[in-house]
C-alpha cells in the first residue's frame, strides 16, 4: 500500500491510497459523469483552501475514525485524516454511489481496513487472542 499526492492548498493537502497499483479513487473519478467530477473536484478544492467542510452534506464522521465526502448527486468518497506524519491532510481510500445502509458498512468495513494497515495498526481481535493464549 503506498499514497499518492492529490493536490495541496493554503490549508490542507489531499492524498489517495494506491493498493496493488491502482489508485481507486482517481479510477472512480474518472469513471463518473462530467457534472459529478465538477462536483467532486469543487469539494476536493474547497478543502484544500478552507479545510474540510463543517457541513454534514458535504463532509460527515461516519464512525471509527472514517470520513465521508459527499456531492448532491450521490458520489461518496471515504478517507480518514493523515495523522501526524501528513498534518493538515486527508487520505482518500475509495469512490462509490450512494448506497443504502448495509452497503456504506461495507464501504467503510474497508476504508477502516485501510486505514489500520496505513498506520500499522494491529488487528485488536488478534490481539486479545494473542493475550489470552499466553500463560503467565
Amino acid at each position: 500500500m503506498d499514497i499518492s499526492k492529490v493536490d495541496s492548498g493554503p490549508r490542507f493537502s489531499l492524498y489517495a491510497l494506491v493498493i496493488n497499483k491502482t489508485c481507486l479513487v482517481q479510477e472512480y473519478i474518472s469513471n463518473l459523469e462530467n457534472i459529478d467530477q465538477k462536483q467532486v473536484f469543487a469539494l476536493f478544492n474547497l478543502i484544500l483552501q478552507k479545510g474540510p467542510p463543517h457541513n454534514e452534506h458535504k463532509f460527515r464522521s461516519i464512525g471509527d475514525d472514517i470520513y465521508e465526502l459527499k456531492t448532491w448527486r450521490g458520489v461518496r468518497i471515504l478517507c480518514f485524516y493523515g495523522g501526524p506524519n501528513l498534518p493538515r491532510s486527508l487520505i482518500l481510500t475509495h469512490g462509490f454511489s450512494k448506497p443504502k445502509k448495509r452497503g456504506l458498512a461495507r464501504e467503510k468495513k474497508k476504508s477502516v481496513k485501510w486505514r489500520r494497515e496505513y498506520f500499522g495498526i494491529a488487528d485488536n481481535k488478534n490481539k486479545k487472542a494473542n493475550i489470552r493464549g499466553k500463560k503467565s
